[in-house]
């Protein structure tokens, strides 16, 4: 009996387990970025990253792309006609929307008086439509809004040091705004 039990055991103790493979991720290698000045024909500049490419739309609205990233930073100058609180509620209205899966928000406030810009960038941590939303304006004529896109599906694990990659790349672009 002893046999049969020691045969049993070896046959089952034998058994080999196949787990399935894990997904990998990219692990993009991210060098020291360089920035260049970029005058728009809508009366604004700005410097963006040379690994950036710049795509001009209709009515102000530009398309900063980062192929390698598949991302994209959708930029639009809007003109105030007595409507900034109608431009900031539509804002704050995109910002709720896109925080419906959001784990947190980090707000960060800019306020350059000498150049008389005044905003506010919002970070998402979750997965997002957009990481990252801001908006910058002059209180007088001009809103320049701007979002984060990923050409893919959103998991912010993954993106995460592309997200953060370009935030400093949107840093920049808020830092150097010039009307």
């Amino acid at each position: 009996m002893r046999i049969f039990y020691l045969i049993i055991f070896l046959l089952i103790s034998c058994e080999e387990y196949n787990l399935p493979k894990q997904k990998g991720y990219l692990a993009h290698q991210f060098n020291k970025p360089e920035y260049e000045l970029i005058n728009t024909d809508c009366n604004f500049s700005f410097m963006i990253n040379k690994k950036s490419e710049i795509k001009n739309t209709s009515n102000c609205n530009i398309i900063i792309n980062y192929a390698k990233l598949k991302a994209e930073i959708f930029v639009s100058n809007l003109k105030i006609n007595e409507n900034i609180d109608l431009l900031i509620q539509d804002f704050n209205t995109k910002v709720q929307e896109n925080s419906n899966t959001i784990n947190k928000i980090n707000v960060s406030e800019f306020n350059d008086i000498e150049n008389n810009k005044f905003g506010l960038s919002y970070f998402f941590e979750g997965n997002t439509p957009s990481n990252i939303q801001f908006h910058v304006t002059d209180s007088i004529s001009n809103f320049l809004v701007g979002s984060l896109y990923f050409r893919t599906k959103p998991n912010f694990d993954s993106l995460m040091p592309s997200i953060y990659y370009i935030e400093n790349d949107i840093k920049k672009i808020i830092e150097t705004l010039r009307w």
